[in-house]
């Protein structure tokens, strides 16, 4: 037999029967006989017919929606560029599925086991997005939580060789700034800055921005505090768990009249277009990153166990470090 896809429609051509009794056939439903039943399992093990998500879907009568949920307030698909370029990725690899994306609020969870077949939850934070799904048994997929079925960064390491970068550009007086640092992405970022620090020999000094509309915007009014309240700034260098807090930090370093990297170097996270053009930054490979979660959601659509895939970060050095 060819090793060429088989669909559904050419299965039953084959048998002599319907759509509908080879999806009764292969899912154990009643309806045909068992003389039948047998005829049509045969048949499918002959040719090694293997149903694809998007038939799978078609004959259980549900539509081929993936939900992207968000977590819980306040993170908002709209002001995160991160999320806007995840988005744009995710489509893309959930469209080569025949499966189609649709965005969901924390707020209208619930409605996704009525309008879409599985879940992809987007945003680091330690909500109860993963039980309500679980307590349902929605196949679905987590990023950069390490839950089930997840799609993890390599962050931690990320700072920590940016930490020893800055150490070799002679900075030792570095300051990690955070974003709402109890996440699990501000978790991971500062677990990586505090091992480099730690075997450097240094001291720890971190700050946290509270999460707002505009990251940029917050970490640039709490840096102004800082230089408006030290003469001069204690820090040589400011690592930012994000780019958007790194733009910040360098806008109000200027104004504080301190020169970007020569009094003070700023890194960020993520390697976002526009955001870092001139940010030393560690990249994330944003379409790996959605490549990966749609191939595990295939995955938990097959039934296969969860299993965590774990994708590299590189450090991109520029003007700001």
């Amino acid at each position: 037999m060819s090793n060429k896809s088989v669909t559904i429609h050419e299965l039953a051509s084959l048998a002599g029967v319907s759509i509908a009794s080879v999806s009764r056939a292969l899912n154990g439903k009643p309806g045909i006989s068992e003389a039948l039943r047998a005829r049509i399992i045969s048949l499918s093990e002959e040719i090694n017919y293997k149903p694809n998500v998007m038939a799978r879907q078609l004959i259980s009568g549900k539509t081929p929606v993936v939900a992207l949920c968000m977590p819980p307030s306040p993170y908002e698909f709209s002001d995160r560029p991160y999320f806007v370029h995840l988005y744009q990725a995710l489509t893309l690899y959930l469209h080569r599925k025949g499966l189609v994306p649709v965005l969901f609020a924390y707020e209208n969870i619930e409605e996704v086991f009525s309008q879409a077949s599985s879940a992809i939850l987007l945003g680091a934070t330690e909500d109860d997005r993963p039980e309500i799904f679980d307590r349902q048994k929605f196949p679905y997929v987590t990023l950069e939580t390490g839950v089930g079925a997840s799609v993890v960064i390599d962050e931690a390491n990320g700072v920590y060789k940016l930490t020893h970068y800055l150490f070799k550009k002679g900075r030792k007086n570095m300051l990690f700034l955070g974003e709402n640092i109890d996440i699990s992405t501000s978790q991971g970022r500062l677990r990586g800055y505090r091992k480099a620090i730690g075997e450097l020999g240094l001291q720890e000094n971190f700050d946290n921005v509270p999460r707002q509309i505009s990251s940029s915007l917050s970490a640039y009014r709490q840096m102004m505090e800082h230089f408006q309240s030290s003469e001069p700034f204690p820090y040589d260098a400011v690592i930012c768990a994000n780019d958007e807090l790194a733009v910040g930090v360098i806008q109000a370093a200027e104004d504080a009249g301190y020169k970007v990297p020569e009094d003070i170097s700023v890194t960020g996270f993520d390697d976002l277009p526009r955001f870092s053009n001139k940010i030393t930054t560690i990249h994330q490979d944003i379409p790996k990153i959605a490549e990966a979660a749609v191939s595990l959601l295939s995955e938990q659509l097959d039934g296969l166990p969860p299993r965590v895939v774990e994708v590299m970060t590189r450090l991109v050095s520029r003007e700001s470090a």
